[in-house]
């Protein structure tokens, strides 16, 4: 199954939205006092929140599309800095939400090449991420070569406490 990329733009973002919504509660909601993540989507998933970020240009936001079916969205930011062990020369990777009918098909592996091959282009020399300490993502990414570099955790409020442990992850490419 081979994904496309769509980029965001004011034609499509409220496609991006509608499906960063989705997919965050269906894979989610247990991260959160009361099941409500309004905090999450408030913070990244409101039209105005995207707009603003699409404003920057090193911000790139994308529709997953399997056929013509939207299956997800990413999100990656260029030229990000964290702490003095990661430089310009890095990409984050904020997001990778698929919806839940299309998790565990290979979709997931075929986006991070797709954002590896972007960094390279962007002659990036490391992607980094945020994973739960808990669940899936954290084996996910370890399957595909990517290192725990140090401890984090979530900084919204109405975050459980058992669920606020985070790994950043990198992987030199």
């Amino acid at each position: 199954m081979h994904p496309s990329y769509i980029p965001v733009t004011k034609y499509n973002i409220d496609n991006y939205i509608t499906t960063g919504i989705k997919s965050y509660k269906e894979h989610y909601l247990h991260l959160w006092k009361n099941n409500d993540p309004s905090p999450f989507i408030e913070a990244f998933l409101t039209k105005e929140s995207v707009v603003k970020s699409l404003e920057d240009s090193s911000q790139l936001f994308y529709l997953i599309k399997i056929k013509d079916n939207i299956a997800g969205i990413l999100n990656l930011t260029l030229d990000s800095k964290k702490g003095s062990f990661l430089s310009k020369e890095n990409l984050l990777l904020n997001k990778i939400y698929l919806l839940k009918k299309y998790s565990t098909r290979g979709i997931g592996s075929e986006t991070l090449k797709f954002v590896e091959r972007l960094a390279q282009k962007n002659k990036k020399e490391v992607v980094w991420l945020y994973a739960m300490k808990k669940g899936n993502p954290l084996d996910f990414y370890k399957k595909h070569d990517y290192k725990i570099v140090k401890e984090s955790c979530i900084d919204l409020p109405n975050v459980l406490d058992a669920e606020k442990e985070m790994w950043l992850m990198a992987k030199n490419l």
